[in-house]
């Protein structure tokens, strides 16, 4: 008997469904690729970097040209891993740490060639560090410790002297990667000074652990110490959250008729910060919250008010920077800050003036329970790390009446000028002229800011 043509032609259907079916597993079914080569090159001040690479580490009789140029290969090295992201940005920025050698605002990693065998699975990477400055000369030869900031020395009544500044100390490699201590002291005029210390311990890849303490004195009366830990974890360069749990402990050297003034608290914050980009405009959201429960530690006979309460804050602080326009770019900063209490604080009072924050003001001249400050500025970079800038600040806030009776409940404020920053080996060094406008205060201010 011969097959019908019905049974052939089911039988070729199945042959060719078996056969389709084979080609389109083994397309999907591909070797875990492995990661055999990365190189990653500062090319900050090099043009073709991997040509001039290749072609100087073939020729083994020019000395001095492969010698100049193998010091800006950061990473050359053959392994065996699994090709994954993950395992790359870990690798990459163990390697950036020990060779002390980190990325500014300003810089990126760029993938210039990328070589995949698709047969054997093997997969060949190659990064170069760009900048967006390419006149910028940069030092790869970046300390283990750092020290950024100025102290001085002014004059106070009684022939007497008086220490301020604003200082900060980095050691970011203390025994290990990514284990660091960090200690600031600001110091403005006699009525306020600051101080804090942190340790930050890696706990795993992008987890870390910080254990710190801040001391402060306000107006030669109030004193605060705050102990507490915060956990970070560091998605990436672009994305980073914070959860932080503290005891504080607050004292008044004078007799108050509120608890407020010397109270024990504990709060809870937690921080976001975030970076992307829209249509070529870099933006940067930074938001903390936080809420705390205080308790009053003076004898009830001593107070008239509430023994116990709860305090929350918020601040929101967003940054935007356009494309270059003209000779420079537009850069625009707001910032958001209000606390929520029956009875506000010293402590949480939102404080701001002076070059940090309202440039043309005496600085920490105004305090508030809420306010709202939006700074325009047009950016004109100059060749090298040079900075012009030009700008409009404008404050609008509600007093903290404790200290601000005199004044109206609400106020606005503007004021104008120009900076100019530059490097320098205490760091980077501002200089801003503003004065204010509209307003019953008067005269320009010149304000100094180093580092930070």
């Amino acid at each position: 008997m011969h097959p019908s043509k019905f049974v052939v032609t089911l039988l070729w259907i199945c042959l060719l469904f078996i056969c389709v079916t084979t080609s389109i597993q083994a397309q999907l079914i591909q070797p875990s690729l492995k990661l055999t080569r990365l190189i990653l090159v500062d090319a900050i001040n090099i043009e073709n970097p991997f040509e001039v690479y290749f072609k100087e580490a073939d020729k083994q009789n020019i000395i001095n040209p492969r010698e100049a140029f193998l010091t800006n290969v950061i990473i050359d090295t053959l392994l065996i891993e699994p090709y994954s992201d993950e395992w790359i940005n870990d690798f990459i920025t163990n390697m950036l740490v020990k060779k002390e050698r980190s990325l500014t605002a300003n810089e990126w990693l760029q993938i210039d060639h990328l070589i995949e065998d698709s047969v054997s699975g093997q997969v060949q990477l190659y990064l170069t560090i760009q900048s967006s400055d390419k006149d910028k000369k940069m030092n790869s030869s970046i300390p283990k410790s750092s020290i950024e900031g100025v102290l001085g020395m002014v004059p106070i009544e009684d022939n007497r002297w008086m220490i301020v500044g604003d200082l900060m100390l980095r050691i970011p490699e203390l025994w290990k990667a990514n284990q660091a201590l960090n200690f600031t002291f600001t110091r403005t005029d006699i009525d306020y000074t600051s101080t804090s210390l942190n340790f930050q311990q890696p706990i795993h890849k992008q987890l870390y652990i910080n254990a710190f303490i801040e001391l402060e004195q306000r107006d030669s009366v109030y004193q605060q110490s705050v102990l507490g830990l915060k956990g970070s974890w560091l998605v990436n360069p672009n994305y980073k959250y914070n959860i932080s749990l503290a005891f504080e402990n607050s004292r008044s050297s004078k007799r108050v008729q509120s608890f407020i003034d010397s109270y024990q608290g504990i709060f809870i914050k937690l921080e976001t910060f975030q970076r992307f980009k829209v249509f070529n405009w870099n933006l940067v959201n930074h938001l903390d919250f936080s809420s705390t429960y205080q308790k009053s530690i003076q004898h009830k006979a001593q107070f008239i008010g509430l023994n116990a309460q709860w305090v929350h804050s918020l601040h929101l602080e967003t940054i935007i920077e356009s494309p270059k326009m003209g000779i420079g770019f537009i850069h625009l900063n707001q910032v958001y800050d209000k606390v929520w209490a029956k009875e506000l604080p010293w402590t949480y009072a939102i404080v701001f003036g002076g070059a940090k924050t309202l440039p043309g003001f005496y600085e920490r001249q105004f305090d508030a329970q809420w306010a709202f400050r939006l700074k325009s500025s047009y950016v004109i970079p100059l060749r090298g790390s040079d900075i012009w800038e030009l700008f409009l600040v404008g404050a609008h806030f509600k007093n903290f009446t404790s200290t601000s009776q005199s004044f109206a409940t609400k106020q606005t404020l503007w004021s104008a000028g120009f900076s100019y920053s530059f490097e320098t080996d205490f760091g980077r060094v501002k200089l801003a002229l503003a004065t204010p406008l509209w307003s019953i205060y008067k005269g320009s201010k010149l304000h100094l800011n180093v580092g930070r």
